[in-house]
C-alpha cells in the first residue's frame, strides 16, 4: 500500500482507535494492549476495505508496524488529541500530517 493512501488509512484509524478502546469502561491513559488491538483492528479493517485493498497479512503487518511508529513518535496525550480533533472534524495540524507521513514511510 502506497505511503499516501497510508497516511489516510492512518487517519481514520487513529480518529476510531482511542474511542473504541474507551468501549469497556475507562478511558484509557497511555498506550495500552487495549490501545494497539483497537488500532490495529480498525486499521486491518480500513486496510482491507479501502480502493486500493491489502491482503490480510500485508494490512496486520503494516498496520502492528503503523501502531508501533506513532508510538514511538507521539506521546499518549498527542495521540488522543489527534483523536479528538480529528472525530470532530478539524483539520490535520502540519505536525500530525508530517508524524503520519513518517511513519507511513517506514513502514511502506
Amino acid at each position: 500500500m502506497a505511503g499516501k493512501a497510508f497516511i489516510g488509512l492512518a487517519t481514520a484509524v487513529v480518529a476510531v482507535s482511542v474511542a473504541l478502546s474507551g468501549c469497556g469502561g475507562n478511558e484509557p491513559t497511555s498506550f495500552n494492549d487495549e490501545v494497539e488491538h483497537n488500532f490495529v483492528s480498525s486499521c486491518v479493517d480500513s486496510a482491507k476495505n479501502s480502493a486500493t485493498p491489502a491482503s490480510e497479512s500485508d494490512a496486520q503487518r503494516i498496520c502492528g508496524c503503523m501502531y508501533n511508529e506513532l508510538k514511538q513518535r507521539m506521546t499518549f496525550e498527542e495521540f488522543k488529541a489527534a483523536d479528538e480533533s480529528l472525530r470532530q472534524g478539524e483539520q490535520m495540524s502540519a505536525d500530525l500530517a508530517a508524524t503520519l507521513q513518517a511513519a507511513a514511510t517506514a513502514c511502506a
